[in-house]
């Protein structure tokens, strides 16, 4: 939860210094990204943590191929770099969402 706070308050800077600044343009792009094996509902939760970040939007989902399209404004011709911070906040929401059998055993809970 830290990090995506974290990555929120960094894209809203980078909008709000598009917006002051004068003759400054955004290069946004389209990308596609893989959701293969995630439930509908990781795909869901996934889908709101990029669409509320101020400069992202998934704009299709398409569930049949498991890819996302997601609109960016700062692509800026690097789409490997922007499907790679979009990997990272799959990573870890699915890290703080999926169960971990090794952490339950330690504290007791599995046998």
């Amino acid at each position: 939860m830290g990090w995506y706070l974290w990555q929120f308050v960094l894209t809203s800077l980078q909008v709000v210094a598009l917006i002051l600044t004068p003759g400054r343009q955004p290069k946004p792009g389209i990308v596609r990204m893989s959701i293969d094996g995630l439930s509908d509902t990781e795909v869901t939760v996934l889908v709101v943590l990029i669409t509320i970040t101020p400069d992202t939007l998934v704009i299709a989902v398409d569930r049949e191929k498991d890819i996302l399209f997601v609109h960016g404004m700062f692509v800026d011709g690097d789409s490997e770099g922007f499907r790679k911070s979009l990997g990272q906040t799959r990573d870890r929401l699915l890290f703080g969402v999926r169960a971990r059998p090794e952490a339950e055993r330690k504290r007791g809970v599995l046998a």
